[in-house]
């Protein structure tokens, strides 16, 4: 179970860390000062510990400092950057801190300014320090974002605290579209159709997330939404099957499934969902198609070869070639962000594993099994993997980091869920 990662693998994470981290000794804040970082074992995480921050203002404050306490080390713990300490808890043997982790949280009315610190372990000079100010609903936001700020500042790349999660859940008989943050919270329907929702995908920006329906008793159709919830629209349908549609890497197109011409096809379509053109010409049925970060490529799955298999093909339908040869049933792919890896479903026994490969079908990895496992999806850092598991019963959303560790179950509230995506980094809130 969990997450296989070859010592090759743990190597080029080392090299990257370690170059990253050179990094960030630069003025990435007027704040920052020279920082010294020793990391040592491949794969290792930056030990930091979390110190609570200090509340201000009105008496409202101390309740809402000691929240954001817990959202920060759990946001700083799955990043899969940081192994944690934090006060009271239990203390990571054998070395002292990298850094150390606080800051100050000031409410007065309906505002709140969370002053976030981070200094280095040993010089105690200041790595970070960073206001973030927004109303006092929102702190939850802030936090995520000085989150998210401390994984750039300590690897270059920001973390994805502030993304969210869309997915199917049930509820008796019906299937509607959710939308939720990255850690469960603020949970709710973009759709209340009575009927089945299916294949939610984010646009570029994450303003807009398309998904298939039965909405109205009709056949499957493509639709698209506002993330932020609000009216919907039809995107594409055309007779017999519309599903599985995705946004290109640019937003100007589509690439879906459609059956309109008596055989299940991938096609591209503008981002209104006209102009459609057909891109794959076989007997088999073409489906699930994923862009691949430059636009260049899309992955799907055929069954021309008998089994349904992964393939990968030119955006414009041609040089289509199967993915691996050693797995006799493959499935829902997605393409890593830095498009390095496709990860994927084989079947095992009476469910699925996940794994990952290059786009060339080289490098094959086991990267998830244990239960069923189905709809792998990729994190925006390209360091975790969304999917949807019966591990642990009814089937529900899990996140596994690449680096180490079993896969944690996101609370949806008891919901039976299925088909997650993840969003791409979104607007975060005021900083100064």
């Amino acid at each position: 179970m969990g997450v296989a990662v070859s010592a090759r693998r743990r190597l080029l994470d080392l090299a990257r860390a370690l170059a990253l981290l050179a990094c960030a000794a630069a003025p990435l804040a007027a704040q920052t000062t020279e920082v010294r970082l020793d990391i040592k074992g491949a794969g290792q995480r930056i030990h930091v510990r979390t110190e609570p921050l200090a509340p201000r203002g009105d008496r409202s404050a101390t309740d809402t400092a000691r929240q954001s306490d817990d959202v920060l080390a759990k946001d700083l713990a799955w990043s899969a950057v940081f192994k944690v300490d934090t006060p009271g808890g239990p203390v990571t043997p054998g070395s002292e801190p990298q850094a150390f982790i606080g800051g100050t949280l000031t409410q007065t009315g309906n505002q709140v300014l969370l002053h976030g610190e981070a200094v280095d372990g040993i010089t105690r000079k200041t790595i970070l320090a960073r206001d973030y100010r927004g109303p006092a609903a929102s702190w939850r936001a802030l936090v995520h974002r000085y989150s998210d700020d401390l994984v750039m500042q300590f690897t270059g790349e920001p973390g994805v605290a502030s993304t969210r999660i869309a997915f199917i859940g049930r509820n008796g008989h019906d299937k509607e579209l959710y939308v939720m943050d990255w850690d469960g919270w603020y949970l709710r329907p973009l759709t209340k159709d009575r009927s089945i929702a299916q294949s939610p995908a984010w646009s570029p920006d994450g303003s807009l997330i398309l998904f298939t329906s039965y909405r109205a008793g009709t056949g499957a159709r493509v639709f698209v939404t506002p993330a932020a919830g609000g009216a919907v629209y039809q995107v594409s349908g055309r007779p017999g099957l519309n599903t599985s549609a995705a946004y290109s890497p640019d937003g100007q197109e589509i690439a879906c499934t459609l059956s309109q011409d008596g055989n299940a096809e991938v096609y591209r379509l503008d981002a209104r969902g006209g102009s459609p053109r057909r891109i794959t010409n076989s007997r088999g049925i073409d489906t699930s198609p994923t862009w691949s970060p430059t636009g260049h490529e899309i992955a799907f799955t055929s069954d021309r070869g008998g089994n349904p298999q992964v393939y990968v093909m030119d955006r414009e339908g041609g040089n289509a070639r199967r993915l691996t040869f050693d797995l006799s049933y493959t499935d829902s792919p997605a393409w890593s962000p830095k498009g390095d890896r496709l990860a994927f479903v084989a079947r095992a026994g009476n469910g699925f594993d996940i794994y990952t490969c290059r786009p060339d079908g080289a490098d094959l990895r086991l990267e998830v099994t244990g239960g069923s496992n189905e709809n792998p999806h990729w994190s925006p850092d390209g360091r975790h993997l969304l999917f949807a598991s019966s591990r642990d019963g009814p089937i529900g959303l899990y996140v596994s980091d690449l680096d180490q560790g079993s896969p944690r179950r996101i609370d949806t509230g008891g919901l039976v869920t299925s088909s997650p995506a993840w969003s791409p980094r979104l607007a975060g809130p005021e900083t100064k």
